[in-house]
């Protein structure tokens, strides 16, 4: 019942993004983890999101994370000191928001981007 209610909120947050986003493009597993968050971290995570949409040279990147199986670089940013986002750009310059986490769910974030 949990995943049910978490999987509604995702379609809700994928709706918002694509309506309020225009120059951002977003994953599935971005939005899940979205869904995820509490409201505070969330609040935090939508002003990145929002910065991105803008202008994406002015958020501050924490580092670069490589995936194995692709030539894509991923970037990390951190908000609210627990909060992951990793975003690309695509071949038109645009963002693509790949996952959002926290710091406890790293290490399947990182996992995941391993595989794209």
């Amino acid at each position: 019942l949990e995943f049910r209610r978490v999987l509604f909120r995702s379609d809700r947050v994928s709706r918002r993004f694509k309506t309020l986003y225009k120059n951002i493009e977003t994953s599935q597993k971005c939005c899940l983890g979205f869904a995820e968050l509490d409201d505070d971290m969330a609040l935090k995570a939508e002003e990145i999101i929002h910065q991105l949409n803008d202008d994406s040279t002015i958020v501050p990147v924490k580092r670069k994370v490589f995936s194995k199986k692709s030539r894509n670089t991923i970037f990390e940013v951190v908000f609210a000191y627990r909060g992951r986002l990793y975003f690309s750009r695509t071949k038109n310059q645009r963002v693509k928001i790949v996952t959002i986490g926290t710091k406890n769910t790293q290490n399947k974030d990182l996992a995941y981007i391993d595989t794209l």
